[in-house]
């Protein structure tokens, strides 16, 4: 009885000793191997999705190229492009262009505010057509403030109506 414990002993323990040495020579590196060849098949996947991505980032550009050319804004300055927006909405609703300031800058924390201040003279919904538009065809910022001052030419004993606009971006 005792030789058959002791043989059924050494068979458990030599059972446990073929796992784990199949285990450590083969199974351990199989399942590396595995480890290995998912990372390869992302990378791949990464690398295939590539030329897409490359070919949406061109479409994107054109996009944006064409938006810019829209709105006519050329490689000048903000201010320029504002007055220049700003000429043409007066033209279109036969207003004058009475003042044009240069922005007031204003640094808080980090983020820096650009006021522009612009006074146009007109009819009230000519203005208003004029401001619209300016505000949201153009990337220059939002209209922050609108004054209306009606007034009076005492030579031609006519009435006219002056605004005065803040436009403020942030940068």
């Amino acid at each position: 009885m005792q030789y058959l414990k002791n043989k059924n002993s050494i068979l458990v323990i030599g059972f446990l000793l073929v796992l784990y040495l199949s285990y450590v020579l083969a199974i351990s590196k199989t399942l590396e191997t595995k480890r290995e060849y998912v990372a390869l098949q992302r990378e791949e996947q990464q690398f295939n999705n590539l030329s897409q991505q490359l070919f949406l980032l061109r479409k994107k550009e054109h996009y944006l190229d064409s938006t810019l050319q829209s709105l006519n804004l050329g490689n000048t300055s903000m201010e320029n492009n504002l007055l220049r927006r700003v000429n043409q909405e007066a033209e279109k609703h036969q207003l004058k262009v009475i003042d044009f300031n240069p922005p007031h800058v204003y640094n808080d924390n980090g983020t820096v505010y650009k006021t522009f201040n612009l006074v146009l003279r007109g009819t009230f919904l000519d203005i208003l057509k004029a401001v619209q538009a300016i505000e949201q065809q153009g990337s220059f910022g939002e209209v922050t403030h609108i004054e209306f001052v009606k007034q009076r030419n005492y030579r031609t004993s006519q009435n006219y109506l002056e605004a005065t606009v803040l436009i403020q971006k942030l940068e």
